[in-house]
């Protein structure tokens, strides 16, 4: 593979917003689901974020940025991991130590849920998620903890009123546990829609993650922020193009491409799967 740094256009509208799940090392796991990343995969990647001179940042290093208090790097991205897994604080959180960077990281607010309840029909092991002490050790350790909703339900499928209490509750119940503002959302399974949007400015938030959906170019639209999925298949190749300046243009081609071919049998297909049948599709067709 060629280590030369992809070219980046040194604007803020080029950062690279990824999204991850689980870092593993059970290669059975690895093996098993798009979700699981092996620990040396991830390793790696660091590896080639380091050697290429980025700079892992936060949502909220990129809202001081805006409001004139911080400078960002030259080449900043921002690494997101979904869901709070119980492997993100043990296997991820300590080789980000080791280099010496931080990420997002997007948790439920309610206490109850323990483990990755809406897998099951993977027929994959349940895995444990972090508990309230390790997330807010993370937190103080300078890694921006946001919200996943309260139960990780699809937004989209709720009604107003209990979609309004997934966003806002959340927030309150999150800001209560660190004693400090939490700003960022990450809709579950990427789904929203522009009353979810609004109910996530109204709630307070500063930023909301979707996954292929929103502009292609990062802070033109903070409640629709397009991320790109690092799935267990994605090698340093992969890795690589994933961080070039095109990858999302060509991500959103091909979304509008998909849309505009879709007959309206298939769109109300689509629109009675799962969610987890739609979040598969969408990473199908991303080109991932």
């Amino acid at each position: 593979m060629n280590n030369t740094a992809p070219h980046y256009g040194g604007s803020p509208r080029g950062t690279k917003v990824l999204m991850y799940h689980r870092i593993v090392e059970d290669k059975d796991l690895i093996n098993s689901h798009w979700t699981c990343v092996g620990a040396k995969q991830f390793r790696n990647q660091l590896e080639l974020l380091d050697r290429w001179g980025f700079t892992p940042i936060t949502f909220e290093d990129y809202r001081l940025f805006q409001s004139g208090e911080l400078s960002l790097p030259r080449k900043p991205v921002i690494l997101t991991f979904d869901d709070g897994y119980l492997d993100t604080y043990t296997i991820a959180y300590p080789l980000l130590r080791e280099f010496g960077v931080k990420a997002v990281v997007f948790v439920f607010a309610d206490q109850k849920v323990k483990t990755n309840f809406w897998d099951r029909h993977l027929k994959l092991p349940e895995a444990p998620l972090m508990n309230r002490r390790q997330i807010v050790e993370m937190h103080e350790d300078g890694f921006e903890i946001g919200s996943h909703s309260l139960i990780h339900a699809d937004l989209t499928h709720l009604s107003e009123d209990q979609a309004w209490e997934q966003i806002s509750r959340s927030r309150i119940l999150l800001e209560i546990l660190l004693n400090a503002p939490v700003s960022a959302f990450s809709y579950p399974y990427g789904a929203t829609n522009e009353m979810l949007k609004k109910m996530a400015t109204r709630a307070g938030y500063k930023i909301a993650c979707s996954v292929a959906t929103g502009p292609a170019s990062f802070g033109d639209d903070p409640y629709e922020v397009r991320r790109i999925p690092i799935l267990r298949t994605t090698g340093a190749g992969g890795f690589a193009l994933r961080l070039l300046t095109p990858f999302q243009y060509y991500g959103l081609t091909r979304w509008k491409v998909r849309n505009a071919l879709r007959s309206s049998t298939r769109r109300r297909k689509a629109h009675s799967a799962s969610p987890q049948q739609r979040e598969q599709e969408l990473l199908e067709h991303m080109g991932t």
